[in-house]
């Protein structure tokens, strides 16, 4: 229980910090094309099916969980199994990545982020404090050697992506004791 609320309240962090959860898209205010040096898609998506396990460290409690994602030309599903009755839908359009969330098959929220971008851009199609902040090309958090990363930080918040990967670390808190990490 305490960990499946610790898991939506880094989700709903994620979301807020993006200007995500209303799905208001008329409200963009950053361009939505770029000719951004990231490919955003390349870095916050897995190039191929899988299911990864993730270990969060939380007031020094160690716990894991596993996102199963399905991967196809333009579209990847992520089901967590501490919420399987809750899908994430990552959709790569021509200039967007758009993010819908599902609740028992019924529509739950969505945002929509730039394709591409460069270091300090925003990344969102609306204004948000979420901006790519930097290209890592090693990077080592709670033990874990990762390559080719991005970050991209939310207000304080950062969260790491690694290009054909996904998901590779998020912080939950600026003070970086709360963590989720990729444990595979």
């Amino acid at each position: 229980m305490i960990k499946n609320i610790a898991l939506t309240a880094i989700t709903v962090l994620f979301l807020v910090g993006c200007g995500g959860g209303g799905g208001d898209e008329s409200k963009t205010v950053a361009p939505t094309t770029s000719n951004g040096k990231y490919n955003l898609w390349e870095y916050m998506t897995p190039a191929s099916s899988n299911t990864n396990t993730f270990t969060l460290s939380s007031n020094s409690v160690d716990s894991t969980y596993k996102s199963t994602y399905s991967v196809t030309n333009n579209r990847v599903t992520e089901i967590a199994d501490y919420a399987q009755d809750e899908t994430t839908i990552y959709e790569k359009g021509a200039d967007r990545i758009t993010v819908k969330f599902e609740k028992g098959g019924k529509a739950n929220g969505t945002y929509a982020l730039k394709l591409t971008a460069n270091i300090n851009d925003l990344v969102t199609t609306r204004n948000s404090t979420c901006k790519l902040t930097q290209h890592l090309d090693t990077f080592t958090i709670a033990g874990k050697e990762f390559s080719d990363v991005i970050e991209i930080t939310c207000g304080n918040i950062p969260g790491y992506y690694q290009k054909g990967i996904g998901e590779v670390a998020q912080k939950e808190d600026s003070s970086g004791k709360n963590i989720r990490v990729l444990s595979n």
